[in-house]
């Protein structure tokens, strides 16, 4: 009877373990660079440099270069969102404050510049939905990024299994036992957390033309709703074949743009 009971333990530290993996695996793969020919250290060493130099042009340079190796990380987007806007790049400055707030969700350094750049812009739109449309937990959840709330679940998992097992092995911490089994509403519900936010869509770009015509379906063949600024933040939801995003506007408006007009950094 003690046998199958510790093997019953076993087999839950086990699959805590490998619900702890699997986690921060898939989040931590969406954050890592892929392949590059070069050295990204050293590139981003060098846009540092010619950044403190006050040489926008060679910092952005080396910034995109990052970009194009596959780099995907919230300092590298707040940085070139900075040297844009010095460079004039309005849009493409909004863009970058937006991919860098997916990754920095709390940073007040982003949140400050952000706010800043979309006061230069001429719509004036928000660079988030209403609460009453994402719903409150939704809301909540935004301040916290997918990798912090894997992190977070996959250590209670954890901590649990091995929690777990030790009242399977301790004599002394038998009494524990079944406080430590119902302990595991905490790691369900920071995967429940995760997996909510992971499914929420935060895919905000920005329009980097002078001008963005907005149509009822992907094609210019369609009717034309509205047109956008530049630098008018837009929640990029599809995209369709042909190059047109499906984008929502913070208004309540929605409508396709020509994937040119706009720009999203990280994944969609």
């Amino acid at each position: 009877m003690m046998t199958t009971k510790l093997t019953n333990v076993l087999r839950c530290s086990l699959l805590a373990s490998c619900l702890a993996w699997l986690t921060t695996t898939q989040t931590t793969a969406q954050t890592m660079p892929l392949a590059t020919n070069g050295d990204p250290n050293a590139l981003a060493s060098s846009a540092n440099q010619a950044f403190d130099a006050g040489d926008l042009i060679k910092a952005t340079q080396d910034y995109e270069q990052l970009l194009g190796q596959g780099i995907v990380n919230g300092h590298l987007f707040y940085n070139l969102g900075v040297a844009y806007f010095r460079a004039g790049r309005l849009g493409d400055s909004v863009a970058a404050f937006l991919g860098a707030r997916r990754y920095l969700p709390r940073d007040p350094d982003n949140a400050a510049n952000l706010r800043f750049v979309l006061g230069k812009v001429h719509d004036k739109l928000e660079a988030q939905l209403p609460a009453t449309t994402t719903g409150h937990v939704a809301a909540w959840l935004e301040h916290f990024s997918e990798l912090e709330l894997a992190w977070t679940a996959s250590l209670l998992a954890a901590l649990w299994g091995t929690a777990l097992l030790l009242t399977a092995l301790r004599p002394a911490l038998q009494r524990w036992r079944l406080s430590v089994a119902l302990s595991v509403v905490l790691p369900i519900a920071a995967l429940a957390a995760f997996l909510t936010r992971q499914a929420m869509p935060d895919a905000w770009g920005a329009v980097v033309q002078a001008e963005a015509k907005i149509y009822s379906g992907p094609g210019k063949q369609n009717t034309q709703l509205f047109a956008l600024q530049e630098g008018a933040p837009v929640l990029i939801t599809e995209r369709a074949a042909g190059g047109y995003y499906r984008v929502k506007l913070s208004d309540g408006k929605q409508g396709w743009v020509a994937d040119n007009q706009v720009r999203l950094f990280g994944p969609l």
